[in-house]
């Protein structure tokens, strides 16, 4: 069936017709091409057309979240190129962007996440719910170390809420295979003339999993997943100059817990353990586990943010507080074995964060500047019991971390055209950790940093522009929040880390052509990663033993081509080498756990028909080859996924289609060759076809 094919027989299921007359669509598409809307992003902390930002920035808006029907950030790669998000450790995702990621560090990070100018520190909270309340999602690409500071060595991650708009409501149902339900509803009230607005907003998710214990012979519990938030706003406009936003969350995620198989390394199939020391094969969506856990995390949020509009400038304060506790029981050796028995249970984190930030924004002439102070205060109290088969394991630690920052940004107009930026920043961090289980001395750590940022951008015509940027990017140092091991035990001491540094020249281009109906990014750019943290696995520390140099190119495409129909595509080559490493064979190879190249097409038809707005699109996304070792030694094949989407709004309510994973392909989202035996690597499954039909109502 061709594209149009299966555009008109989802239409005809989404609009209840039964039937879309084939003349409907035939006149249509021989209408006018339509233009592509402006994009304004607060990317670089101030609103601003997406062209005016000299760096690459890819945005996912609230109707594309909603015509695909994202809920977490790890399907948000299916529309970005060059991002990668996976997880299998349950709520904690490990993000890639460019090429540079966190394969093991929970805290600190090379991709940075903000939420409403809020940064998320921690690991548990870098994975919000995207459902229905989300106004867009902003991926800044490169280093971004003098706005955002700490973990943004490789870019960052900006979620943008939507804020209050008078009196509204609206409600959805959805329900799919595997045992899928979500519901959610928004409610906001407008006061005092649109001075006072209130609203709230509550969503909720779950699943069943699709893997199935050939241990204990149960199917769909082991990964499956429940997913609860809660939002309070209250926005206040005592003036026209004066806007303050108080936001409270509260969020519950129930979900899986170590999800790893063992694979045989030469033919790819999953296996496991046998009554002795060998192995058989199993399965696809197979695995093998004596403790089946579980992962469940609570927590909360407040954020406040005051705005003031003084005559010669704007001051902006944004206040956040979050405090969660993770509590996972995890079968670590991925085997029901009884000869290997390597288990968290339980692993407990009790995580508490507080940021402050005030910023001075303003207009002189042909300058736009802007400069801040920021300060945070994080704890993490953790608390374990491994088990294993030679005794168990106790932990109680409190790992502390502080920060304070200035930063200042310039962006000139030098001549008509012609803009330069200059911005510089620099940070102090501590990190404290204290060894309650053994009742050693605290640990400490203190570290400055200095960040900045160079760009020279020419709109050499209206709405096209090319930028030549240098950023620099840091992540903090810290102590090592498990002690050294030695001999096989965790007797040794917590060794401390320094921070590493990434530089990187980037040359861009992007615009619009074609009367506003085509727009473009293309960009290039060489990163390099020095003092690189590494996981030293002789002795399980993190340590500064890495130097890696990063090269690549991205490309983009948002064509409206002809009356409703529209191509968007994207492709990213990263390209790595290890130029340092404490092991020799690693280096001159690639960086493992990232794809070499990622890229996209989606095929879109929106239009009116029978008074309804019809939305359809089928997409292709390619991962490339993944190196699943340092040495390259062990790689993941290359391949493909389809997806179809579909919505159609009528006056008062909506109807929604989303079917992934269109042709049921059997992969591994991720394969590491992190194996505790011999002979075997580990992967974790990627998910299979699933549907899920929404309803929703507006008013």
């Amino acid at each position: 069936m061709n594209v149009q094919g299966v555009v008109a027989a989802l239409a005809a299921v989404l609009t209840g017709t039964g039937v879309i007359p084939k003349l409907a669509l035939a006149d249509t598409t021989g209408g006018d091409a339509r233009e592509l809307g402006a994009v304004t992003v607060t990317a670089q902390k101030v609103e601003q057309n997406v062209l005016d930002v000299p760096a690459t920035v890819e945005v996912v808006g609230a109707e594309d979240l909603a015509l695909h029907q994202i809920d977490s950030l790890e399907d948000l790669d299916k529309l970005v190129s060059g991002l990668g998000i996976s997880s299998y450790t349950g709520g904690q995702p490990r993000i890639y962007l460019r090429g540079m990621g966190d394969a093991f560090d929970l805290k600190n990070k090379r991709v940075a996440v903000y939420v409403d100018g809020v940064p998320q520190i921690d690991s548990v909270l870098q994975d919000p719910m995207l459902l229905d309340h989300v106004e867009r999602v902003e991926v800044l690409k490169g280093p971004q170390g003098t706005l955002y500071g700490r973990n943004a060595s490789a870019g960052v991650i900006n979620i943008v809420t939507k804020r209050l708009r008078g009196d509204a409501a609206s409600a959805f149902l959805g329900a799919g295979n595997h045992d899928q339900r979500r519901g959610g509803a928004t409610l906001s009230k407008s006061l005092a003339e649109d001075q006072v607005l209130l609203g709230i907003n509550a969503s909720w998710t779950r699943r069943n999993g699709v893997l199935e214990n050939v241990a204990t012979g149960s199917r769909g519990k082991l990964d499956g997943q429940e997913r609860r938030n809660l939002h309070l706003k209250a926005d206040l406009y005592p003036t026209d100059k004066t806007a303050l936003n108080l936001t409270f969350s509260h969020f519950e995620d129930d979900s899986a817990p170590y999800l790893q198989t063992f694979i045989d390394p030469t033919t790819w199939k999953p296996i496991r353990r046998d009554a002795g020391r060998g192995f058989v094969p199993v399965r696809f969506y197979q695995i093998d586990r004596d403790t089946e856990g579980h992962t469940k995390t609570r927590g909360n949020g407040l954020t406040l943010r005051v705005s003031h509009d003084f005559d010669l400038f704007r001051l902006n304060s944004i206040t956040g507080y979050q405090q969660d506790k993770l509590h996972t029981v995890s079968d670590a050796d991925y085997s029901s074995n009884p000869l290997f028995k390597w288990d968290f249970d339980p692993y407990t984190n009790e995580h508490k964060q507080l940021s402050q930030e005030f910023q001075l924004v303003g207009n002189a002439g042909a300058a736009h500047w802007q400069t801040g102070v920021f300060a945070y205060g994080d704890q993490t109290d953790n608390s374990n019991a491994f088990k294993t088969s030679y005794g168990n394991i106790l932990s109680n630690s409190r790992y502390r971390t502080r920060g304070v920052a200035w930063y200042g940004q310039l962006d000139y107009v030098f001549v008509p055209g012609w803009t330069a930026t200059a911005g510089g920043r620099y940070q102090r961090d501590r990190q404290k950790l204290k060894d309650f289980q053994q009742d050693r001395e605290e640990v400490s750590k203190s570290k400055s940093s200095s960040t900045y940022k160079l760009a020279l951008a020419y709109a050499f015509q209206p709405d096209n522009t090319t930028f030549l940027s240098y950023g620099t990017g840091y992540t903090p140092g810290g102590v090592n929040t498990s002690p050294q091991m030695i001999g096989g035990l965790p007797v040794g001491p917590y060794l401390s880390y320094a921070p590493e540094k990434t530089s990187s020249i980037e040359w861009g281009i992007k615009g619009r052509l074609a009367g506003q109906r085509l727009g473009y990014s293309l960009s290039l750019y060489h990163t390099l990663l020095r003092n690189q943290q590494v996981l030293d696995m002789a002795d399980t520390q993190m340590k500064n033993i890495g130097e890696t140099r990063y090269r690549g190119v991205e490309m983009s495409a948002d064509y409206q081509i002809a009356g409703p129909w529209n191509l968007n595509a994207g492709y990213a080559l990263n390209t790595s080498r290890i130029r340092k490493s404490n092991d020799p064979a690693e280096l001159g190879k690639s960086v493992p756990f990232v794809p070499g190249n990622t890229g996209r097409v989606g095929v879109q038809y929106k239009d009116r028909i029978a008074d309804t707005s019809v939305t359809v699109r089928l997409d292709m996304n390619h991962v490339g080859r993944i190196r699943a070792d340092a040495k390259n030694s062990f790689s993941q094949s290359s391949y493909q996924l389809f997806s179809l989407s579909g919505k159609a709004d009528f006056k008062h309510w909506w109807l929604s289609l989303s079917v992934n994973n269109l042709l049921d392909k059997q992969y591994y989202s991720n394969a590491i060759a992190n194996s505790p035996l011999a002979g075997t690597h580990t992967a974790v499954y990627g998910q299979p076809r699933t549907v899920l039909l929404t309803l929703g109502s507006k008013f």
